[in-house]
């Protein structure tokens, strides 16, 4: 009897440790995100929307723009609730930080960092990532 129940326990931990939902903050290593301080040209936070939520994802500062395929991996490897994002940006000194609003997947015309400040959708990205004011 004995022996079953333990049996039970264990196989029962396994199940619910298997078939738990997992949370993206821990699902995914932003490691990556976080080797971009002091970066020198700053750093590009892409933004958006999949499905009801908001992602990001950050590409280290360039004298070019970045391609659609590169937004593109961040989209699909290493998305960023905007929540986790602001954690990371948090622990920036006085680094220069553009954000861009793009599709998923992205169009080449979104990346052009033509910001757009007057947009209500960048304010709330802005402060959401607390760049802006709340």
């Amino acid at each position: 009897m004995k022996k079953k129940w333990y049996f039970s326990l264990i196989l029962l931990t396994s199940l619910l440790s298997f078939s738990s939902c997992h949370n993206a903050d821990t699902y995914y290593d932003y490691s990556l995100y976080y080797s971009y301080q002091n970066a020198g040209k700053g750093i590009e936070v892409y933004c958006w929307q999949d499905k009801e939520s908001w992602q990001s994802g950050i590409l280290p500062g360039t004298n070019r723009l970045k391609s659609v395929e590169e937004v593109e991996w961040l989209q699909v490897n290493l998305p960023c609730p905007l929540a986790k994002m602001r954690e990371i940006l948090d622990t920036y000194e006085e680094e220069m930080i553009t954000v861009i609003l793009v599709s998923n997947p992205p169009l080449p015309s979104e990346l052009t960092h033509e910001i757009r400040e007057d947009d209500h959708t960048y304010s709330f990205l802005m402060v959401a990532l607390g760049l802006g004011q709340e």
